[in-house]
């Protein structure tokens, strides 16, 4: 399998971008494709890659739409603007027809002038036109406007024949503005970093260059009021940062002398001196961004749904036109009333509104939540999150803080605390398991790593060392039972980790976590948005998983479990469990859960490289809100796409009904086609005002 990507340019209507989406798709070469068309690229996956590939891509391109053109990544092409050159020549025309209608000419003079003027203002979509004629392409966009504004002109009604095809080319005019503005409102949410640094040589003197020239232990200044360009550590200054645009959090972050800060985050105050960690390619904004970008390719269960629909729409439209003309025709009424009813048809069979409305509101919704530190993976993630009803959170680091804090210790007989401390601290002192991170913030004791002699870590149970001469051992209760331990102390509700040197057991040491700050409103208001169960897997004491289920009111709990026990478990919950089933863990041991809940979401901090990499959806500022804040952007994303669906689709059927009726004509349906389409893209950017 090889997957590549193109660009595409001059790409303008909707419908069209279906139509080429599918031909490709039916290359005998190509697996599956995938045309984004609010940014413009096309995804290839080929079973084997022929020499001439790109060439029959553009073949097909340029017979659906002429004019596009499918280029390698990073190739220029002249991209035509719909408004240019050409407008001129359509106001002249419009010009022309006005002076023919005040001056007062023979009918034969008004005739010659109301043709010319028409070929004038229609001469681009008749051009085009007949390249679809000449392509086979009967029933595209520009071959049936021509041949409605056409009938128009045979019916004597210069007027309309002018005013539609005016109308369409201005429509497609603001049609473009519309669609660039929003991709304009997008990317502003997502500009998260400067074009240049100031990179520090060695004699002392700051240079500016592009982020695409610095090298990694480049040191360079960040002045306040300007983004951090790539992932670093501060050599020099301290300040507070505004992370708000990656992850979401608005709180300033303060930062110091050996803190690693990165890409995209703000300097609000003081000069800051950092050495550089990772390229621009490698930082984590740009990392976020690659997501973004790619969402695109995962559609909606309603895209799809749409561009198989605007495959039938247009021919059965199409037929319905001939059968409104054909049918009162033959029964005797009038052709010429009826024929004129039909070309009304014509002008609506265009699917360019309907295609438009999905994509745009999801790219919308996927923007708007990335603004927020809210990652989805595709817009399929984004629709599907709203329809969930089990919800199965990871307890340490999702439902609680993850932040452990060691409260007590409690020895066995003339054991003192500090023995026990310090085989503790010697236990936990390589691992970056939450407890031996908690030990090693209240801890500070001497450790030397040469007196290693054997290191063992068991994820889920504990670990086992030999230093200087001595065994220790610190593990959960279930690990010391395995090792034949009885009579252990009562951790009652506490977190625990128990010790042993030399095989002679020393006691426990406890730590308390705290329920997230305002995960119990969030996960309420998510049972009013539809979520029935909510669950909890942990691998910690039941005691305390039970404490933890019942502050939260959950509606069940799984306790004591491995790492790899969660992942059965979770296979039974999705067994048990009607519709759609989400699991949300911190992403840091989650990822087999993750990858089979129906959606995986990963909550983690901003710098998280398992987070990033971890679950369809990523929420980077760890916080319980922000699960809410999801949940709230999905269906305002569904809400926003069924009002669209239901704007282009019902004004377009009500236009066809009064058009049957004889109460619209030409210029009605002219109107209503520009005007549904324009109307879907400013409802969709009702989204932007999503607080």
């Amino acid at each position: 399998m090889i997957i590549k990507e193109y660009e595409i340019h001059n790409l303008d209507c909707a419908g069209c971008s279906a139509k080429i989406e599918a031909s490709i798709a039916n290359l005998a070469e190509v697996s599956e494709v995938n045309l984004d068309f609010m940014n413009k690229r096309l995804i290839v996956e080929y079973k084997d890659e022929s020499a001439e590939v790109l060439e029959r891509l553009n073949n097909i391109a340029s017979r659906i739409e002429p004019g596009v053109s499918i280029h390698e990544p990073g190739e220029h092409d002249h991209v035509h603007d719909v408004g240019g050159k050409y407008s001129y020549i359509i106001f002249a025309g419009l010009i022309l027809y006005l002076i023919s209608f005040l001056l007062p000419v023979s009918t034969l003079v008004k005739s010659i002038l109301g043709i010319a003027s028409y070929l004038l203002v229609s001469g681009r979509v008749l051009r085009d036109a007949a390249k679809e004629v000449f392509t086979r392409q009967l029933l595209a966009e520009h071959f049936l406007m021509s041949i409605a504004s056409i009938g128009a002109l045979y019916l004597g009604e210069y007027s309309e024949a002018i005013a539609v095809m005016a109308l369409y080319e201005l429509g497609q005019y603001l049609e473009s503005r519309a669609l660039a503005g929003s991709r304009k409102s997008v990317n502003s949410l997502l500009s998260l970093k400067p074009e240049k640094a100031h990179r520090k040589v060695e004699n002392g003197e700051i240079e500016e260059i592009r982020l695409s020239e610095l090298k990694l232990h480049d040191t360079i200044l960040i002045y306040a009021g300007e983004r951090i360009p790539v992932d670093g550590i501060i050599l020099k200054g301290e300040s507070s940062l505004d992370a708000s645009s990656i992850s979401g959090e608005s709180a300033p972050l303060a930062v110091s002398e050996g803190d690693y800060i990165y890409a995209g985050t703000l300097n609000n105050s003081g000069l800051l001196e950092m050495e550089v960690q990772k390229t621009e390619a490698e930082s984590m904004v740009s990392r976020i961004t690659q997501l973004i970008e790619s969402a695109g390719a995962r559609k909606s269960q309603q895209e799809r749904f749409i561009t198989r629909f605007a495959r039938y729409y247009t021919p059965a439209v199409v037929a319905l036109a001939f059968l409104v003309f054909l049918v009162p025709s033959l029964l005797g009424y009038p052709a010429a009333l009826w024929f004129k009813r039909a070309l009304v048809f014509l002008i609506v069979s265009c699917p360019c509104a309907l295609v438009i409305s999905i994509p745009l509101s999801y790219y919308i919704g996927i923007g708007i939540a990335a603004k927020r530190g809210i990652i989805f993976k595709g817009s399929s993630f984004l629709d599907h999150l709203r329809k969930i009803q089990t919800l199965v959170f990871d307890k340490t680091g999702t439902l609680t803080t993850g932040d452990l804090r060691l409260e007590k210790i409690i020895t066995v007989g003339d054991i003192s605390a500090v023995e026990f401390e310090a085989g503790l601290f010697i236990c936990e002192y390589t691992s970056n398991h939450p407890y031996a991170l908690a030990v090693k913030k209240e801890l500070d004791l001497p450790f030397d790593t040469e007196k290693v002699e054997s290191f063992t870590e068991i994820p889920g149970k504990g670990i086992t060392i030999r230093y200087a001469g001595n065994d220790y051992t610190a593990g959960s209760e279930a690990f010391f039972n395995e090792l034949g331990y009885l009579n252990l102390i009562d951790a009652g509700a506490f977190s625990a980790v128990h010790l042993s040197i030399n095989a002679l057991y020393q006691g426990v040491a406890l730590f308390s976590d705290e329920i997230k700050p305002l995960m119990p409103e969030v996960l309420g208001t998510l049972k009013d948005y539809g979520v029935k169960r909510q669950i909890m897997l942990s691998g910690d004491r039941r005691a305390k998983a039970q404490a933890v289920a019942e502050d939260l009111g959950l509606d069940a709990f799984y306790a004591e479990l491995l790492p790899q026990d969660k992942l059965d478990v979770l296979e039974k919950i999705m067994a048990e469990s009607p519709g759609t089933t989400c699991f949300v863990g911190d992403g840091l041991n989650d990822a087999p859960v993750l990858a089979r809940a129906d959606i995986g979401i990963a909550m983690g901090g901003i710098g998280a490289q398992a987070t990033i990499e971890s679950g369809d959806i990523i929420l980077l500022n760890d916080k319980a809100e922000q699960l809410q804040k999801a949940f709230e952007i999905s269906r305002h994303t569904h809400r926003i796409v069924w009002q669209n669906i239901g704007l282009a689709l019902g004004i377009k059927i009500l236009v066809m009904v009064l058009g049957v009726s004889g109460i619209s004509g030409l210029w009605e349906a002219i109107i209503a086609d520009v005007g549904v389409s324009l109307l879907v893209i400013f409802n969709s950017l009702r989204l932007l005002k999503i607080k």
